[in-house]
C-alpha cells in the first residue's frame, strides 16, 4: 500500500509574505487557487515572483496558442506524471 508522504517543508500561510500578494493573484486568476508548492517557495520571494511572471506569460490570452489548448496540454502532461494540477 502506498502512502502519500508529507512535504519536507510545510506550506506557509499566504499572509506570511505580503509583498507576494500580486504574484499570488496570478495563480488565483489562472488556477483558481495558490498551489502548495508556491506557498512553500515563498520562503524565497524572488522565485515566486519569477514563476508568477512565467505563468502570466504562458497563460496570456493574447498568445497565438488558444488558452483552451494550453489547459488541455497542461492537464495531459500533469496526468502523465501523476500530478493532480
Amino acid at each position: 500500500m502506498s502512502r502519500k508522504s508529507e512535504p519536507r517543508l510545510a506550506p506557509l500561510p499566504k499572509e506570511t509574505t505580503p509583498e507576494l500578494s500580486g504574484a499570488f493573484q496570478t495563480y488565483v486568476k489562472v488556477l483558481g487557487f495558490i498551489p502548495n508548492s508556491v506557498l512553500i517557495m515563498q520562503r524565497k520571494p524572488k522565485i515566486v515572483q519569477a514563476l508568477s511572471q512565467l505563468a502570466a506569460a504562458i497563460w496570456d490570452p493574447a498568445s497565438e496558442v488558444p488558452v483552451a489548448f494550453k489547459r488541455m496540454l497542461a492537464h495531459v502532461a500533469s496526468r502523465a506524471h501523476g500530478c493532480s494540477y
